[in-house]
């Protein structure tokens, strides 16, 4: 057993294995799929990705329901860093196909990457399921539990883990470690277990959305920051560093900082909501509605983004198109004391 992130090694070291068809997984016996998808896998492995894609998009554009095209376009969209196009393609394939463990292992990858850990936590149960006796899913369930703040539920996750496999001093190393952050309360985040789960940039990320929670934004945005100047390639710290921005007033800041995010990742939803609301505050509304409107397209419903749509629109004077808006969005799952007040009293309210 080791109590530790086994996908990484995986994903990074040997993705062309990792992304390789199960080969029980079949094609639809017609042949113009079957021309376009092996004309899509030469493509791949030639990393002609824009041909690559092609192929695949027009499979699914002949049969929507090809989960394994749908996997092979998540694929070419994480190789060249399109993670929002990734999951909604491997998000399709899983959908169609929930047996295929190929599928949620890249699924998994992505949501570790984006720090949703709640989804990751559902991701490995799947895996579990599909896995039962492969030790590695129950500790990276345990780890995502912790990431997460989720102490007690990573603890019954090592509970299982020894019922099944037996005792280890991996599982009692990690066990230890948990429970003193449990004894310890949130201040040891980013120590122990969670230190063998994460890169030292992830754990930055994670103490920075501890003191943001806190209302320490100034402490925040110096750990995003620091992050930033590290790499450019974690999505997370750009989008917290706008948030922090924003929060604290500085909206030519974090419009700059949007700027430079959307040159890195021109695809990402939150990015433009982020933009939209920073330009909304600046008082650059044409601006705003553009972003707002291109969030819109990234992400279809989003309770927020449909908030932000209709502050905009309210303050470039279209009130009852704004009202609508703040429906759409309670009625999204945005419940919050501020969109009541605005629907009720049929205004903006910052």
């Amino acid at each position: 057993m080791k109590g530790k992130w086994f996908l990484t090694v995986l994903f990074l070291a040997a993705l062309p294995a990792v992304f390789a068809q199960e080969p029980a997984v079949s094609v639809p016996d017609t042949n113009a799929i079957k021309i376009l998808f092996f004309a899509g896998l030469r493509d791949k492995l030639k990393e002609d990705y824009a041909r690559a894609g092609e192929s695949f998009s027009k499979i699914i554009a002949l049969d929507p329901e090809n989960a394994p095209a749908n996997y092979e376009l998540a694929v070419i969209n994480f190789r060249q860093n399109k993670p929002l196009e990734a999951e909604i393609a491997i998000r399709k394939a899983v959908a169609i196909d929930a047996n295929n463990l190929w599928y949620w292992r890249l699924l998994s990858e992505l949501y570790k990457r984006k720090g949703d850990m709640d989804a990751l936590v559902k991701v490995f149960n799947q895996m579990i399921r599909l896995s039962p006796d492969d030790d590695s899913f129950y500790f990276d369930r345990a780890n995502a539990y912790l990431l997460a703040g989720k102490t007690e539920e990573a603890l019954k996750s090592y509970d299982e883990l020894e019922k099944k496999f037996g005792s280890s001093e991996a599982l009692i190393r990690a066990r230890t470690r948990a429970g003193k952050e449990k004894t310890a309360g949130p201040e040891l985040m980013g120590t122990g277990a969670l230190e063998a789960a994460v890169t030292s940039e992830q754990a930055m990320l994670i103490e920075g959305e501890k003191l943001f929670k806190q209302g320490d934004l100034n402490g925040a945005l110096i750990q995003f920051k620091a992050i930033l100047k590290i790499t450019d390639q974690l999505y997370a710290a750009w989008e917290h560093t706008m948030a922090a921005e924003i929060a604290l007033a500085a909206y030519k800041d974090a419009i700059k900082t949007g700027e430079e995010a959307l040159s890195l990742y021109p695809s990402q939803a939150g990015l433009y909501y982020q933009m939209a609301v920073a330009l909304m505050n600046d008082g650059q509304h044409d601006q705003a509605l553009s972003n707002i409107k291109t969030a819109m397209q990234l992400d279809e419903g989003n309770a927020l983004v449909l908030e932000c749509y209709g502050d905009v629109l309210f303050l470039k004077g279209d009130k009852e198109a704004a009202l609508l808006q703040w429906k759409k969005a309670q009625a999204g799952g945005n419940n919050s004391g501020r969109l009541k007040k605005k629907i009720n009293e049929k205004k903006y309210i910052k």
